[in-house]
């Protein structure tokens, strides 16, 4: 009743509000009808479980079991108010009723009552905030908070770009060649021919390959789709120098500019045959490894990674940003042969028994 606004029909929605919350509605009726609504000329407990009922709530009631017992002024004296307590009394008696005498009977029986109907009417109940994580939720808030730092990286890329004080166009990339110098452990052929080739001699130098920036980029690019560290992707860019030095000094033919062209700092006591026989070790120089960075991250290309991580990784991670991606794709997504203008056997002899 303290919650009870001033007006009747405030009180009325107050009360339909409540028991629409609810799960369960119980009843305890003594010996009086209660307060009586002025337009519908029955009490509110009265309306309450009318409406309780109405709403398909399980319901559960407790009767004084000899309300002619009770005390004088704990029982109406009105003979109206006594009538509409009895026809009260008759319809909760048409649902689960129990009968108490005194007051400490009702705590056991209310319990014992309820738990009953939880097992019959199993309902929501009131969830705790802990409890309430269901698997689905939980799927539900881990991606939207992986798109929140999507979008984040995304509006991060977007102002980036705009702060560039040159325009991109003016730097090397696509088809522009990119020198790499790569450390390079190796052997001299004549070493090998005359069975000197030992770990202790080994020649040690610099040599320069000459991709293209596409090249580079198709080559680390898929690396960087689901970010990697700047650890792993020095190691995939020297995996590229390894592949092209090898290329360039593991030549068997005679041409000048492959026996001429010898890798800086090597030994000056080196015989007449300056081809290289065996490599074993080859690393992009940190300078190279950087510039690689620094090109692409100009070119709006890649950026710095946005997973959050724990605290005890102390690497640098980068990513594609949407630039890098459609840029990656147009390099390396396969096409079919038509998208080359060139047709299948099948439509072509289709096309001359037409013809």
């Amino acid at each position: 009743m303290e919650l009870f606004p001033a007006s009747d029909s405030e009180k009325w929605n107050l009360i339909q509000g409540v028991i629409d919350l609810c799960d369960y509605y119980v009843v305890i009726v003594g010996g009086r009808y209660g307060s009586v609504d002025d337009v519908e000329q029955i009490s509110y407990t009265e309306m309450e479980f009318d409406y309780a009922v109405e709403k398909n709530k399980p319901v559960m009631g407790f009767l004084h079991g000899n309300p002619g017992k009770l005390i004088a002024e704990r029982v109406d004296l009105d003979p109206e108010l006594r009538e509409k307590l009895e026809k009260f009394r008759a319809k909760i008696e048409n649902k689960m009723v129990k009968y108490w005498n005194e007051p400490g009977d009702l705590p056991g029986q209310v319990a014992l009552a309820i738990m009953q109907t939880r097992k019959s009417h199993p309902a929501v109940g009131w969830i705790r905030g802990n409890h309430a994580m269901t698997p689905i939720v939980q799927q539900e808030l881990v991606e939207l908070r992986a798109r929140v730092r999507e979008l984040s990286a995304e509006l991060h890329d977007e102002q980036r770009q705009g702060s560039l004080m040159f325009d991109p166009a003016d730097l090397m990339q696509g088809d522009e060649t990119a020198s790499l110098r790569c450390q390079v452990e190796f052997h001299y052929q004549w070493r090998i021919d005359a069975k000197d080739a030992f770990a202790r001699n080994r020649a040690h130098g610099i040599w320069v390959v000459k991709p293209t920036w596409n090249d580079v980029f198709k080559h680390i690019g898929p690396e960087l789709m689901d970010e990697a560290s700047e650890e792993y992707l020095r190691e995939r860019l020297t995996a590229l120098c390894d592949r092209l030095t090898r290329e360039d000094l593991l030549d068997d033919d005679d041409d000048d500019d492959n026996n001429n062209n010898d890798a800086d700092g090597v030994e000056g006591d080196a015989k007449e045959d300056r081809r290289v026989g065996a490599i074993y070790d080859v690393e992009v120089t940190l300078d190279s490894f950087n510039d690689v960075k620094v090109q692409f991250s100009a070119l709006g290309l890649i950026a710095n990674g946005s997973k959050r991580r724990p605290g005890s990784d102390t690497n640098t991670y980068w990513r594609l940003t949407d630039r890098g991606t459609q840029q990656l794709l147009r390099l390396r997504a396969l096409r079919t042969a038509k998208s080359d203008g060139i047709g299948s056997t099948a439509q072509l002899e289709q096309s001359e028994t037409r013809s």
